[in-house]
């Protein structure tokens, strides 16, 4: 009866219960209040840890650094020998970027006996992201030896890759995957390694496997459309692409590869149009959208009257780009305009000197312009650059 008894007594204002109230009204995504609870907190009890990582966490959520900084200072300060205040911290500034100092508190948790299974591995991971390779490897390879998982191979692989033993980390990716096909961060790993290696055939059977227990992953979609454009499969990585876009338009690299195949668009080419203008329209000051807008409008409309705009736009933004110099020099050269066409080309071709197309647009420019000389000089560095054995 008398622990009961004591319960009841007890003050609903102790730090105890006050903290208890503001972790359950962070639960529930009021800040204000979780705020509030703990400040009280810390007034009542200046040295608690627990209420100091609450509260970088809670100003963190309303997005004042200064403020989360500060609280995770006296977290680490007043609990520097608690297992999960290191593991909170860890979390804390893992979400903030800073992976090296996430790694070190999650290793103190790692080596305590509070420690899950899974905390070297997470440690590798954080030690990894923090580009601390050879601690990642090093940890990684302890996770494997003291608690074996497919986690912890593919942790110690891609640390290996990243340390250029490629050899090595693919194995350990390839035991991963086949530890769990169906889970999407292994299977992307591993058709990573895949891609590289150009054998986009077994990439697309790895990324197929796992997209049907995933089917929105977008870094799933994604890693399938380069697989599929590998394999020439155009309008399969054109679908891909655009399915990226519909999912998270804010991902720049399915653009990109469309850009490479509107010779291949086929009945897409108005739907890429279409994401070319709104995706440039929410990034009006990125140079690749307007250069990409402008590619797509010319495959629709060799004529149209607004590309000329665009690519000049482009060109203001990122001067050093050789394909915007290269399509401003082909366009002016079809309005005839051969000294302006001249200089986009030159400028274009300065840029990437490993480009074939602006030296045979440049001899025949050169032609026009009756420069005979830097015209067979031109032909001849298309030839040298087109060549089998360059």
């Amino acid at each position: 009866m008398l622990p009961l008894l004591l319960f009841f007594l007890s003050s609903p204002n102790s730090p105890t219960e006050i903290l208890q109230r503001g972790l359950a009204a962070l639960q529930r995504g009021e800040l204000a209040q979780a705020r509030a609870s703990f400040d009280e907190v810390t007034k009542k009890d200046p040295r608690n840890p627990y209420a100091w990582a609450s509260l970088a966490e809670t100003y963190a959520r309303l997005k004042e650094p200064k403020s989360a900084d500060a609280a995770a200072q006296k977290a680490e300060q007043f609990g520097g020998q608690i297992p999960a205040i290191d593991h909170a911290l860890a979390i804390y500034y893992s979400k903030r970027g800073e992976f090296a100092r996430a790694a070190a508190m999650e290793q103190k948790f790692a080596v305590s006996d509070k420690a899950d299974p899974a905390a070297l591995e997470r440690t590798a991971a954080l030690y990894l992201n923090a580009g601390l390779l050879p601690e990642a490897a090093a940890t990684a390879e302890k996770a494997r030896q003291e608690h074996p998982s497919a986690g912890a191979d593919n942790v110690l692989g891609r640390a290996l890759i990243a340390q250029g033993k490629a050899v090595e980390g693919e194995s350990y990716l390839h035991a991963a995957w086949l530890a769990d096909k169906n889970d999407a961060n292994f299977s992307f790993d591993y058709s990573q390694v895949l891609l590289r290696q150009q054998d986009f055939d077994r990439a697309a059977e790895v990324l197929a496997a796992a997209l049907l227990a995933h089917p929105d992953d977008v870094q799933l979609i994604l890693a399938q459309g380069v697989a599929r454009y590998g394999q020439r499969r155009f309008e399969d990585a054109i679908s891909a692409f655009l399915r990226v876009i519909r999912i998270d338009p804010q991902v720049e690299r399915p653009y990109l590869f469309l850009g490479r195949m509107l010779d291949q668009a086929g009945s897409h080419l108005a739907e890429i149009t279409s994401v070319y203008e709104q995706w440039s329209a929410r990034n009006p000051r990125n140079a690749a959208g307007l250069l990409l807008l402008a590619k797509a409008r010319l495959a629709s409309d060799s004529k149209d009257q607004t590309v000329e705009a665009l690519l000049r736009k482009s060109i203001a933004l990122d001067g050093a780009n050789w394909e915007a110099h290269y399509e401003l020099g082909v366009l002016l050269e079809g309005k005839r305009d051969w000294m302006a066409a001249a200089t986009e080309l030159r400028r274009s071709a300065e840029l990437d000197t490993a480009q074939a197309t602006p030296h045979y647009h440049l001899a025949r420019v050169y032609d026009r312009l009756g420069e005979g000389e830097k015209a067979k000089a031109e032909r001849e560095l298309h030839a040298k650059l087109t060549s089998p054995a360059n």
